[in-house]
C-alpha cells in the first residue's frame, strides 16, 4: 500500500509544484513542497468568482478511502455518507457522516485543486464515523488526477490521498426523503434498513445506555479471564489495552442496541426468528415492518431491477437457519449484557 501511495504520489509532483501557490519543492522522499496559504498569497477564495474551467466543474463523487503515507487506510462505512460536489460557480458542498459542509473551490489549470476554508455544521457523529478526519483534509488539498473514472485528490506535504467514485449512479430509493444511490441490492437493502432501523430506535428510545454497556464489558471480562486460549491479551500494553477498552465498549453498544432494536420488533409483530453471529434477529417482524414502511411512503424502490434483490433475504426461507418452532419466545430472554 505503501509503494503504491509513493508512486501515485510522484504523478502528482508536476501538477504541485506547477502551482502559483508553490514557493518550493524538493526531490520526492522528502519534503515535496512548501506551499503558502491562499491568505498568505492575498489570494482570497471568497473573492473568487469563477473557477477555471476543469473537468471537475458541475461533478459530484462519494468518498471511497483516505489513504495516508503512514500505511492506513480510514473507509467510511456507507460512502453515501461522504460526498463532495463541484458547481460552475466556485461552491463546494459536502456531505461528512452526520454533517454538512459548505465551501470554496479553485483550480487555476487541470491537476491543481485547492478549498477555501470549509463551514460544517460540527455535530458530533457516531464513535465510529470519520467524519472529521474527512473534513480535515479539505485544507491541505493541492491537486488531484483522474485515473479509471475515479478522482484522486492530493494533499500538500507527502499527507494523504483521498479517492473518490462517481455519484452519477441513478438513484436506486428514496428513504425519508433521502436519496440512496446504488447499483448493488445488498448495498441498497443495507442503507434502508440503517436509515429505518435508526429512526425506529430513536422514536422508541432503544440505544444502549452506560450503565448496561458497563455491565456488558464486565460480563466480556469475566469471559476472556476464564477463557485459556484468551491469555494474550494479558501482554497487551498499557496504550494497547486502552484502545482494546474502548473498541469492547463500542462492540458492546452495537450490541446492545441492535439486540433492544431485534427485541421491541419481535414483540410487536412476532413471528419466526432466525440465528445470527451477533444473536438472535426477528425475520418475520423484519419484513412486516418494511412491509408497512413502504406502504406509508417512508421509503420507496425506483430500480426494480434492484427490488427483487432487496427483498431475497427476508423470502429465501433456504438462506437462514430457524430457531425451533415455539422456542422463539426464549429468543429474547437473556440481555447480552448477562
Amino acid at each position: 500500500m505503501a509503494e503504491r501511495l509513493r508512486n501515485m504520489k510522484k504523478r502528482f509532483i508536476k501538477s504541485i509544484c506547477s502551482s502559483v501557490l508553490i514557493i518550493s519543492c524538493t526531490v520526492y522522499g522528502s519534503v515535496i513542497a512548501t506551499a503558502l496559504t491562499p491568505e498568505a498569497t492575498g489570494a482570497k477564495m471568497a473573492d473568487i468568482t469563477q473557477p477555471a474551467a476543469t473537468h471537475l466543474t458541475s461533478t459530484s463523487w462519494r468518498l471511497v478511502k483516505i489513504m495516508s503515507m503512514d500505511d492506513s487506510d480510514y473507509e467510511p462505512d456507507d460512502r453515501l455518507k461522504y460526498t463532495l460536489e463541484f458547481d460552475e460557480n466556485g461552491d463546494v458542498a459536502l456531505q461528512s457522516d452526520c454533517n454538512h459542509g459548505t465551501g470554496r473551490w479553485y483550480s487555476e489549470h487541470a491537476g491543481h485543486l485547492q478549498f477555501g476554508p470549509i463551514t460544517s455544521t460540527g455535530l458530533q457523529c457516531l464513535a465510529d464515523s470519520i467524519s472529521d478526519k474527512y473534513l480535515a483534509q479539505f485544507n491541505w488539498v493541492r491537486s488531484y488526477v483522474m485515473e479509471n473514472g475515479h478522482l484522486f485528490l492530493a494533499t500538500m506535504a507527502d499527507g494523504s490521498i483521498i479517492e473518490f467514485e462517481p455519484l452519477t449512479i441513478p438513484v436506486a430509493a428514496t428513504v425519508y426523503g433521502e436519496e440512496i444511490r446504488t447499483n448493488n441490492a445488498e448495498e441498497l437493502r443495507n442503507v434502508i434498513l440503517s436509515r429505518l432501523f435508526g429512526h425506529y430506535a430513536t422514536v422508541n428510545n432503544l440505544k444502549a445506555t452506560a450503565e448496561e454497556v458497563d455491565k456488558y464489558v464486565e460480563h466480556m471480562r469475566h469471559q476472556v479471564a476464564a477463557d485459556p486460549n484468551l491469555t494474550a491479551i494479558n501482554s497487551l500494553t498499557k496504550e494497547e489495552a486502552s484502545e482494546a477498552e474502548v473498541m469492547r465498549r463500542e462492540m458492546g453498544g452495537a450490541l446492545i442496541s441492535q439486540w433492544k432494536l431485534n427485541r421491541a420488533l419481535y414483540q410487536q409483530y412476532g413471528g419466526r426468528v432466525i440465528y445470527q453471529q451477533l444473536g438472535p434477529e426477528p425475520l418475520d417482524a423484519y419484513r412486516q415492518y418494511l412491509e408497512e414502511r413502504l406502504a406509508n411512503g417512508d421509503f420507496t424502490i425506483h430500480e426494480k431491477a434492484l427490488e427483487e434483490g432487496f427483498w431475497h433475504y427476508f423470502n429465501d426461507d433456504s438462506i437462514h437457519s430457524f430457531y425451533k418452532e415455539g422456542s422463539e419466545i426464549e429468543a429474547f430472554n437473556s440481555p447480552p449484557w448477562q
